[in-house]
């Protein structure tokens, strides 16, 4: 490496294309994942799993490459044993064997050399995911579903590999295990300087544990950003729509810096040219407001069409007298009822997309 180099990139993807008989599902991606964790953030069906089993290589492409810290594994349709790649590999259900001791599965994943004296790894591993030493002698059915997955993780980083693919590995698992469990195995994935490539469909895991989000639909990514980029400023009106389903608002610039819709005059976080636009209008921004007493100002009178509790907060689904259909996030404390008349506004700048 000449000197002010840089060192490769963990996962290098470049025209990736992939399919199952005359069916394709990936659709020429792009990606680059450094340090840290890349989530692969889309809806069931858009080729998440089918990306993660070509890099693993259990799916042979039929296009495109793929180099694994700079080692060309992936090119057209040659491809590099899956056994050569040196990958960590976490399933959704962990995939512990269940006739082996925790001890003995993490030891699994060792070089045959290493596996004789394995017991210094294996604690090491066992401090890495966050579980007592203690728990070296159980077996899998002795453990609960988040420690299940630990082990699975501790096995999949004992060979000291540079990637880890991890397949919806929380999916499995209750609500508040599931962000225990998630946050634990970042933690251990950054101690052992591994980088990851999460495949989820769950938008808050994607967004809180991730570094990188690429979202995906199709077969193709739409977006590849930060968390708060693509939350904050998605590339197009479908990110926008997936990723906290905002509501697209028809509307016009009128200044360059704002946008009349159904709404109201509403700010855009960035300046445009005249003309019609999309407005992406999150749940959070709509504030929902008794139509009696709300007096004025901007925003549109509407009626409450349905509700969905969740006991910290609802959502609030209401149709403006235009025809509109918006989605509102509301306090617990100040639920509507469906049926109910409101005013709807918007607070904060919104993002456009040109029509």
């Amino acid at each position: 490496m000449t000197s002010g180099s840089h060192p490769p990139a963990a996962l290098e993807i470049e025209g990736l294309e992939a399919g199952y008989g005359r069916t394709a599902v990936l659709r020429g991606l792009d990606l680059a994942v450094g340090d840290g964790v890349t989530a692969i953030l889309g809806p069931s069906g858009c080729g998440k799993t089918t990306l993660l089993r070509s890099v693993a290589g259990f799916v042979s492409p039929t296009a495109g490459t793929v180099r694994l810290a700079g080692t060309e594994v992936v090119s057209g349709r040659r491809a590099m044993p899956a056994r050569l790649r040196a990958i960590g590999y976490v399933p959704q259900d962990g995939a512990l064997f269940p006739h082996l001791s925790v001890a003995r599965n993490v030891a699994f994943g060792l070089p045959r050399a290493e596996r004789g004296d394995s017991s210094a790894r294996v604690a090491e591993m066992l401090d890495l995911v966050e579980l007592p030493r203690s728990m070296a002698g159980r077996y899998p059915h002795e453990l609960s579903g988040g420690q299940q997955q630990r082990v699975a993780l501790a096995r999949a980083l004992a060979p000291r590999p540079g990637l880890v693919l991890l397949d919806e590995p929380f999916s499995s698992l209750d609500a508040s295990l599931r962000e225990d469990t998630g946050r634990a195995v970042v933690r251990a994935l950054r101690t052992a300087g591994a980088a990851a490539l999460l495949v989820t469909h769950d938008q808050g895991e994607a967004l809180s544990l991730a570094d990188q989000v690429a979202v995906m639909m199709d077969g193709a990514f739409l977006q590849v950003a930060s968390p708060t980029a693509v939350y904050l400023t998605p590339a197009e009106p479908r990110v926008a729509s997936f990723l906290g389903h905002a509501s697209l608002v028809e509307g016009e610039v009128v200044n360059h810096t704002e946008a009349r819709c159904a709404l109201g005059v509403l700010p855009l976080r960035t300046a445009r040219e005249a003309g019609l636009v999309r407005l992406a209008v999150r749940a959070e921004q709509i504030q929902i407001r008794n139509a009696s007493t709300a007096g004025g100002g901007d925003g549109a009178p509407a009626e409450v069409v349905d509700i969905s509790f969740y006991g910290h907060d609802a959502t609030v689904r209401v149709r403006l007298d235009s025809g509109e259909e918006l989605a509102a996030r509301t306090p617990a404390t100040s639920v509507p009822t469906p049926g109910d008349r409101v005013w709807v506004g918007v607070v904060g700048d919104v993002v456009a997309f040109t029509v």
